[in-house]
């Protein structure tokens, strides 16, 4: 069975851990064939995770859901530019990087370790489970302007910014302060986590005796 849209292909198959010899939709098949995409005997799975590299495109993903059929989805098109810019530049990236990076552009679960290595290496940026492919060094991405909001600042940098406000004006209540740093935390985060980031920032500071609460305004010390 096959499925096709705009953007991607999905491809179903009930035969083993093999490249069937015989395919129900044989069109579909040469024509991935003629592509490079698949083997017409042998081992499929590498050869598509190559093809699909080789074209700076997201890896295909398996689906295992069901008992001896394995459901396949092609991307015909890019989901993260900096993954696919990455890329082009490292030609020399390990496959098992390019997946981990995969992972990363598709919003899915790596382990501490995983991101430990590709931080390493400088592949990406950001916090978990908020990680995101670092821009090119070499061609520091197009938007710039969107790379600084996807990338976060020390907290320091954040409890600084608490601290002048509070010099400058005296006192602060929690939505002002929010106001203040909302717009300066990493967009990779969602409303809640700015919220909770903030609210974090605060105990923090409170705890280092640099700010205190008075009549529900915030307070240097």
């Amino acid at each position: 069975m096959q499925k096709t849209t705009l953007l991607r292909v999905v491809v179903s198959s009930p035969e083993g851990d093999r490249t069937p010899e015989k395919y129900r939709n044989y069109w579909l098949a040469r024509a991935m064939v003629n592509l490079g995409m698949i083997d017409s005997l042998g081992y499929g799975i590498h050869t598509m995770y190559l093809s699909q590299r080789n074209r700076y495109f997201p890896l295909p993903d398996y689906l295992l859901s069901e008992p001896q059929k394995v459901v396949l989805q092609i991307y015909g098109h890019s989901i993260d530019e900096n993954y696919s810019k990455l890329l082009i530049e490292r030609k020399d990236l390990p496959l098992s990087h390019v997946i981990l990076l995969d992972r990363i552009q598709k919003k899915l679960l790596i382990t501490n370790e995983a991101a430990s290595l590709l931080r390493k290496e400088k592949l990406i940026e950001g916090r978990k489970p908020n990680y995101f492919v670092a821009a090119s060094v070499a061609d520091v991405t197009d938007d710039k302007a969107a790379y600084i909001r996807n990338k976060a600042f020390d907290d320091a940098h954040y409890k600084d910014m608490v601290v002048s406000y509070l010099k400058k004006f005296k006192k602060a209540n929690r939505m002002e302060i929010e106001n203040l740093l909302t717009p300066k935390l990493s967009d990779v985060l969602s409303d809640k986590q700015k919220k909770d980031k903030v609210k974090n920032l605060l105990q923090s500071m409170r705890k280092d005796k640099k700010i205190r609460l008075a009549n529900r305004y915030w307070v240097s010390i």
